[in-house]
């Protein structure tokens, strides 16, 4: 699993074009983009994208704008996406997101 910055990366294709991208660590202002750049390069070439945040320990406001960047890029690319989050990134998504705009997985 790689690291940048105290983040961890992994990605995982589940079928051909259904790729899972695993994120650990805080992700801040430091490393927001760093988080970008990963998802968008290694999901590229997928129809649908799992971004499995359950790890992340911190979510910064940058790091939320970032999760609406890609997903802005998922709808015009017409990649299907989901978020998988945990109680520290569900309380960030709830303040910043009130009215759930990111696809969260139930």
């Amino acid at each position: 699993m790689p690291s940048i910055d105290h983040l961890k990366f992994s990605t995982e294709w589940l079928a051909p074009f259904e790729v899972r991208i695993t994120v650990a660590g805080s992700v801040d202002a430091t490393n927001a983009a760093d988080l970008e750049e990963y998802v968008l390069r290694r999901g590229a070439n997928s129809r649908r994208l799992t971004l499995d945040l359950t790890g992340v320990d911190f979510l910064s406001t940058a790091g939320f704008s970032v999760l609406c960047t890609i997903g802005e890029r998922c709808v015009r690319a017409d990649v299907e996406w989901t978020l998988v989050a945990n109680p520290t990134v569900r309380r960030v998504l709830g303040i910043c997101d009130p009215h759930l705009t990111l696809p969260q997985a139930a």
